[in-house]
């Protein structure tokens, strides 16, 4: 018991530190979160954080770890905070290929896949690509890793179809 206790308290103080680190180096404001529930079973998936509007929360906030985007919050309460996450039916984010410039909308069908539409046919998206949130959305700040392209996939009339997986896994979201 001691050597598994030891193990998962070092596991942690790294991970600890990794956030840390993320925290010193960005350049924007970040309150720290601990998610006490999680909803990743149906179309509308989301998380419950126990920070909300005592500790300057609002509504529309970008939620984020090192990793990458997560979501963003869609209700608060005095000590809450409900995250709508990527892998909610509702979601859309306006997102930029990393290497190419590429822009086109991030959603989540519903079955288990994120979809970036909006590409043209033309445009170099190949699997690998890093998507970032753009510009152009009024939630999210520019330059947010989001997803990465795993299937660049083919061309239905004027647009590619490109799947993509989440940078943050959903699943060790802690």
């Amino acid at each position: 018991n001691e050597v598994a206790t030891l193990k998962e308290m070092q596991k942690e103080n790294a991970r600890l530190n990794k956030l840390l680190n993320f925290k010193n180096k960005s350049n924007l404001f970040l309150v720290g979160a601990r998610i006490i529930n999680k909803s990743l079973t149906q179309t509308r998936n989301s998380i419950t954080l126990n920070i909300g509007e005592r500790d300057s929360i609002k509504v529309n906030m970008p939620v984020i770890t090192d990793e990458g985007l997560v979501g963003r919050v869609i209700e608060t309460s005095a000590n809450y905070s409900i995250v709508q996450i990527l892998y909610n039916k509702d979601m859309r984010i306006t997102v930029k290929n990393q290497r190419t410039r590429v822009d086109g909308i991030l959603s989540y069908d519903g079955v288990g896949q994120l979809n970036i539409r909006n590409i043209l046919r033309n445009s170099d998206v190949v699997n690998g690509d890093v998507f970032i949130t753009s510009e152009y959305s009024s939630y999210y700040p520019p330059g947010i890793p989001t997803a990465v392209v795993t299937d660049a996939g083919t061309s239905d009339n004027l647009f590619k179809k490109v799947s993509a997986s989440p940078l943050v896994n959903f699943s060790q979201l802690e």
